[in-house]
């Protein structure tokens, strides 16, 4: 009987996850289409400001294609900020070495000779780190000091191993004012070549959509009922100084979950969108860098949110191993009925987030 119980969960929960990331999907397409005429109604508006905020820490491999596209945006005003992170590598010299050669480029194009430095650099800075101080993990301390750095009338933080198309500048923005959020982060297209890479990454986007409620994300208060994607936030200026930056989450390991928590405890709309159109991102390079990295997310997150991590491993035990084990052993008809059901089921709602991703 406890094994029947298990199968008939197992089946209800999977019927639940892929409903999940159909509502999910939904409503991702429709705040993209109501982003895209939004944008056409407001294209003669007067543009924000926006900073494109990089950290970057040993990323020499990254830099120089995340650059390209960063300068390449069509938006009329950006500025670019780069904040090498105490990188042991080449990150700063490649990616101040690119910098000249677009700036040789766009003067050449130009035909005005030599472009003044001081202009150039208003819209693309290079600039290195302080060391770590105390009290504050890595990543959160770049950011925070590339916030402090910073300009725009909005802040978009972008990791370095990102790409974005020339248009992405508006298409972030139309989106997070369709959604009506002042914090929104974005679901990338993965184009890793990795084989396992390719096979495990893909579950982050399973999670997203299929077990996390993103209309919820936005339309619901309760700080628990929130998430985001730390590759790409987008937030408006005084949004951030309302919710204390990153200085509010300044010992997170992970921090994206935890900002996004933090902007509902200062009562900030936040929601996490769909940006595969416009935003790559190739998160790892091999098995070795995505076993560290995994490692290092599900530790800090099960460190801070022990009853919610447990909560859902359990749910992936259930709904994406048990029902294998379950197919094989049974001995019932329907018990391997509702084993197949469920495999089915989140066969189905993987394969379509891989499309779609």
């Amino acid at each position: 009987m406890v094994s029947l119980a298990l199968d008939v969960t197992a089946a209800a929960l999977a019927t639940a996850a892929a409903l999940c990331a159909w509502r999910s999907c939904r409503w991702l397409a429709q705040v993209e289409a109501a982003a895209e005429a939004g944008a056409a109604q407001t294209a003669h508006g007067a543009p924000p400001l926006v900073s494109l905020l990089v950290p970057a820490r040993n990323e020499e491999r990254n830099v120089v294609p995340c650059l390209a596209g960063l300068i390449e945006q069509s938006h009329p005003r950006c500025e670019v900020i780069v904040l090498d992170d105490g990188s042991s590598d080449a990150t700063a010299r490649v990616a101040k070495s690119f910098v000249a050669g677009a700036r040789r480029r766009a003067a050449a194009v130009a035909g005005a000779g030599v472009v003044q430095p001081d202009e150039h650099e208003a819209h693309v800075r290079i600039v290195a780190g302080r060391p770590l101080e105390p009290g504050w993990a890595g990543k959160g301390f770049a950011c925070h000091q590339l916030a402090e750095l910073a300009r725009g009338d909005w802040l978009f933080f972008l990791d370095a191993d990102t790409r974005l198309e020339p248009g992405a500048v508006e298409r972030a923005l139309s989106s997070a004012t369709a959604a009506g959020a002042e914090l929104a982060s974005f679901l990338p297209r993965y184009v890793g070549t990795h084989w396992v890479n390719r096979l495990v990454v893909p579950w982050l986007y399973f999670f997203l959509t299929a077990l996390v409620p993103l209309p919820e994300v936005r339309r619901l208060h309760h700080e628990r009922i929130a998430v985001a994607n730390g590759q790409a936030i987008l937030v408006r200026r005084d949004a951030y100084e309302r919710m204390g930056g990153h200085a509010a989450v300044r010992d997170h390991v992970v921090e994206d979950v935890s900002i996004a928590i933090a902007a509902k405890r200062a009562g900030l709309r936040i929601a996490l969108l769909d940006g595969h159109r416009w935003l790559a991102c190739e998160m790892y390079d091999g098995a070795r860098a995505l076993a560290a990295g995994f490692a290092k997310s599900f530790h800090s997150a099960a460190r801070r949110y022990p009853v919610q991590w447990a909560g859902l491993l359990t749910l992936l035990v259930l709904i994406g191993a048990r029902p294998w084990l379950r197919l094989w052993t049974a001995e019932a008809p329907l018990e391997r009925a509702l084993a197949l059901l469920a495999l089915l089921l989140v066969g189905a709602t993987f394969g379509g987030l891989l499309v779609r991703f």
